[in-house]
């Protein structure tokens, strides 16, 4: 299984062909768009799980194909990477007050930051976290259970302040951190399924 679908909306043939060069040997799969109207078409149809968007394009600007995409409930929470020469403050305000989840001018980021940046926005939206959640019941007999409730501050012991059932600790990857495997840790009730 592929680490899922980038649509690169950008009308320098250049730039196109360097990004899904890099893109694809990470084991993306690659759409590319040399415009907006195209683009556009291709986020609906495709429902990629990234864009890369360039605000400079022909028939429709980058802002245009911004806007539709979170008016639009079939691509609203596609994350959206603007890639652009318009570097002035107040186009990267503009974006971003439209939705852009990022910002990055062209000239000023390596391949190798732009894809870094890539994996942060897949890795907050969701994408390629196949690893399992792992749910651990914390019981007041077990011998850390008294030590976990007085360094976390649980007032009723290891039970739900909410419903007193009893629960559990989550354990789920975290993606930002790297060389081993780490996790990020809540308690949550699975009655009310809520963290506590």
């Amino acid at each position: 299984m592929g680490k899922g679908t980038i649509l690169i909306v950008e009308d320098q043939d250049g730039f196109r062909r360097i990004y899904s060069d890099v893109l694809s040997k990470e084991g993306y799969d690659v759409l590319t768009a040399p415009d907006g109207e195209k683009g556009w078409e291709l986020s609906r149809e495709k429902r990629p799980h990234l864009i890369l968007l360039d605000l400079g394009l022909p028939k429709i600007d980058g802002f245009e194909v911004l806007r539709r995409l979170r008016a639009d409930n079939a691509t609203k929470a596609i994350p959206v990477i603007i890639f652009s020469v318009m570097g002035e403050q107040k186009d990267i305000k503009k974006a971003l007050e439209m939705g852009a989840n990022d910002y990055t001018v062209k000239g000023f980021y390596t391949p190798r930051q732009i894809l870094s940046k890539i994996k942060e926005q897949l890795d907050q939206a969701g994408v390629q976290r196949s690893a399992s959640v792992y749910k651990i019941l914390v019981k007041a007999g077990q011998e850390d259970a008294a030590k976990l409730e007085e360094d976390i501050g649980l007032a009723k012991g290891v039970k739900c302040p909410k419903c007193n059932a009893e629960l559990v600790l989550e354990l789920y990857p975290d993606y930002v951190r790297e060389g081993g495997h780490w996790f990020d840790s809540r308690l949550a009730c699975p009655q009310c399924q809520q963290p506590a």
